[in-house]
């Protein structure tokens, strides 16, 4: 085993500097297989061993993680729980035609792995069978599943926010929203240069290891097609992906005072139901998060839960005050 305090932050990805940190600070011993490995072996002052994979602590269940990788598993749980979502649906690339009439009956939808993370394999705005087709095939190459996706009613809002509430302990704790990741126009330049000149600056790097991921130029190819050659005019906001995940190159917004409670409730009932206690719970919205929000303002819906969140977008959001969720996961650890 190798000391944790001994490996070079450089090596760890964001949260799991930010776990050495914590354990550090309270004296407990630290230890990993290997430099790149996630499980820690934790002693605590009292003596007591806890092996934590990363921020999964030991009382997940393997059931429990399998569930919230499977996302058709956890929305037929979450359907049990009456907790608001879009219609959801999975399909074989060898039977189109269920596809086929799921989409002809919302008109347009998304596709995603069922055990996708990361917002790898996803498309949007799915809306024709040849599209389908190719969304499907995309979404095999990012799965581990053979032969099964998922597709799903695409949010009807024009505008969307994608939430994260983290729970700790089947509690509230923080939540971010994040936003696509963008470039900003000078009425000289392309998109396509806008984003390239974009990843070279410094906050670009590795995803989960650098304070923003480089944005995937491929990606962003097939969301903009051609008018990734449009030169945006001074001060322009263009949106360059479809999705707004944090490992994709976007950014994060803290939103933690500004959760209503209606909502913290559906987060914790969701982490409950699919028994997470710690998990990262995603909701849409169509309007940006007020404390003092209605359900009819919100519109909010399920889309999948995380077994293992990511804790530094909480602690060090792109945007707005930092939340020491990482004392939180370390004081459920130490009631243990």
């Amino acid at each position: 085993m190798i000391d944790l305090y001994t490996i070079d932050d450089t090596v760890l990805n964001q949260t799991m500097r930010l776990l050495k940190r914590e354990a550090m600070s309270r004296g407990w011993r630290a230890t990993l297989p290997s430099p790149s490995s996630i499980h820690i072996f934790l002693v605590r002052s009292d003596g007591k061993k806890i092996h934590s994979y990363g921020p999964v602590p030991p009382t997940t269940s393997f059931a429990a993680a399998h569930t919230s990788t499977n996302k058709y598993v956890s929305y037929q749980q979450i359907k049990e729980a009456d907790i608001p979502q879009l219609a959801t649906t999975t399909v074989r690339n060898d039977n189109m035609q269920a596809g086929v009439d799921f989409l002809n009956l919302h008109k347009m939808v998304v596709v995603k792995p069922v055990d996708g993370a990361h917002g790898n394999g996803i498309t949007v705005g799915v809306k024709n069978q040849q599209m389908l087709e190719k969304a499907v095939d995309y979404a095999l190459s990012s799965s581990n599943a053979r032969y099964s996706v998922l597709l799903q009613q695409q949010y009807p809002h024009k505008k969307l926010y994608d939430l994260r509430i983290l729970c700790i302990d089947y509690q509230f704790v923080a939540a971010i929203y994040r936003v696509p990741a963008a470039v900003i126009g000078d009425g000289k330049h392309t998109i396509e240069e806008l984003i390239l000149a974009e990843n070279q600056g410094d906050a670009r790097g590795v995803a989960y290891m650098s304070e923003l991921a480089t944005i995937d130029l491929d990606l962003s190819r097939t969301y903009l097609k051609e008018t990734i050659n449009n030169i945006p005019v001074q001060d322009e906001i263009v949106e360059v992906l479809g999705i707004a995940n944090y490992g994709a190159g976007g950014q994060t917004i803290d939103a933690t005072d500004s959760i209503p409670v209606w909502l913290r409730e559906l987060a914790e009932l969701a982490s409950k139901k699919l028994e997470l206690p710690m998990a990262g719970i995603d909701f849409l919205s169509c309007a940006p998060p007020k404390s003092t929000s209605t359900k009819a303002e919100l519109d909010a819906v399920f889309i999948e839960a995380n077994k293992a969140p990511s804790l530094a977008i909480h602690v060090q959001p792109t945007h707005g005050t930092s939340r020491d969720v990482v004392k939180a996961y370390f004081d459920y650890l130490a009631k243990m």
